[in-house]
């Protein structure tokens, strides 16, 4: 059998081989959907470490580069939720940069361009670039007039990508970052493309309202790393990068947007001392958090099982809403499959009619919903709830709703 994953044996940002493993999920599947029902795809075991030494957050085992190539299936373009979030941050940075028409905007990780195409002076486009080394998504990015760089973003790339195009005023890397496995590999690839007016932005979950949120599910094989400031901070810092100022948002259950650039001869910010206290004293450089949020997952486990059961035993119907990276580790960590959940709902026209991975559940459309009204609709793409519920009102189904996270509840 061909080998799709690897074991993480040290840290991917300060190589130390002190990692401590803090949260056992299980056996979690790498793909989130199979073209069969019954699949013999082996399912690993998906643990997650902490470095003790820097304290980076990170997974266990990660896929191989070829995962991400033929069959991925995630565009971000059917989600309206994303799409808002995306426009507001995109006036924001062309704001905060005062970007010009002729500035390039780079996206690493761009997917089908949906963060790309909010990137507009006076309804006039600025200059942009998708590099993505999937073919489904950057199809739809290409279709938007957006310029496409289809290969993953690695040092060899960057210089290629300089020469074509020249320096990007903007580097984007929304929740692809968190994906990359050779992260100082990455970062020698930004300092090629970089000149000293480039600032790189990156976007994801933000570890502390992870864990305040109890939000295990968005530990999964396509996120390798769960980020806070203060072990980031240290790592730009050995490459000459400092991270000079960062945003929040709700989005994807609590985000931040970090930014960073050359170093300058500049103090540091007093909001990025702010930051990297709290964390400290939070105690993320100790393992106090990590054992507390592990049992907390343990304790979720239980509250789900007990509501499912209750439903089932009522002889009441539940599907599932959202065939999401988050759903898989849902799911499957809390072992509910065909037996207790009738069927799934997913918007993506690329996961309908496939089987949820690890659960035999098959995907169907919202119609699906029309035909088959159910008692009570899992959500496991909770962090879109707003979203999903407002699109189910709409077809005047009166089920009741799961929310799994940050606790366990149902609501009307």
């Amino acid at each position: 059998m061909k080998k799709v994953i690897v074991q993480t044996k040290k840290c991917r940002l300060c190589n130390s081989n002190k990692l401590s493993a803090f949260l056992n999920l299980g056996n979690i599947p790498i793909r989130n959907a199979e073209s069969k029902k019954n699949s013999e795809t082996k399912i690993p075991n998906l643990k997650i470490l902490v470095c003790t030494n820097c304290w980076h957050v990170q997974a266990g085992k990660v896929p191989l580069p070829e995962f991400y190539k033929k069959d991925y299936t995630y565009h971000t373009r059917f989600s309206k939720t994303v799409d808002n979030h995306f426009r507001a941050r995109a006036k924001q940075i062309v704001n905060k940069f005062n970007l010009k028409y002729n500035d390039l905007v780079m996206d690493i990780g761009g997917n089908d361009g949906t963060f790309l195409k909010h990137f507009r002076v006076n309804n006039k486009e600025i200059k942009k670039l998708c590099v993505d080394p999937t073919v489904k998504t950057t199809y739809f990015a290409k279709k938007l007039g957006i310029k496409i760089y289809r290969d993953f973003f690695n040092i060899k790339n960057s210089k290629i990508i300089k020469s074509k195009h020249g320096s990007p005023k903007v580097i984007l890397c929304t929740n692809t970052f968190g994906a990359i496995n050779n992260m100082n590999e990455f970062v020698a690839g930004l300092i090629n493309v970089m000149n000293d007016e480039s600032v790189f932005v990156y976007e994801n979950p933000y570890l502390l309202n992870t864990f305040k949120g109890l939000q295990f599910d968005t530990m999964y094989y396509e996120h390798i790393s769960y980020f806070s400031i203060s072990p980031m901070f240290k790592f730009f810092k050995k490459f000459g990068l400092e991270i000079f100022d960062y945003s929040k948002s709700k989005i994807h259950g609590g985000s931040m947007m970090v930014f960073v650039r050359k170093t300058k001869k500049n103090k540091i910010q007093s909001k990025i001392i702010k930051v990297l206290k709290k964390e400290k004293d939070l105690k993320f450089n100790t393992m106090l958090p990590y054992k507390r949020f592990a049992k907390n997952v343990e304790k979720s486990k239980i509250k789900i099982t007990k509501i499912i059961n209750n439903i089932k035993k009522n002889k009441k119907t539940i599907i599932a809403y959202g065939a999401s990276d988050r759903g898989l580790t849902l799911l499957n960590y809390y072992r509910l499959n065909s037996n207790q959940i009738d069927y799934m709902i997913d918007s993506n026209t690329f996961k309908q009619g496939l089987f949820f991975s690890g659960t035999n559940i098959k995907i169907y459309n919202q119609k699906k919903l029309l035909t088959n009204k159910p008692d009570y609709i899992f959500l496991t793409a909770w962090n879109f709830k707003d979203e999903i519920i407002r699109g189910i009102k709409k077809l005047k189904i009166k089920s009741k709703y799961v929310i799994p996270l940050p606790s366990a509840k149902i609501i009307n």
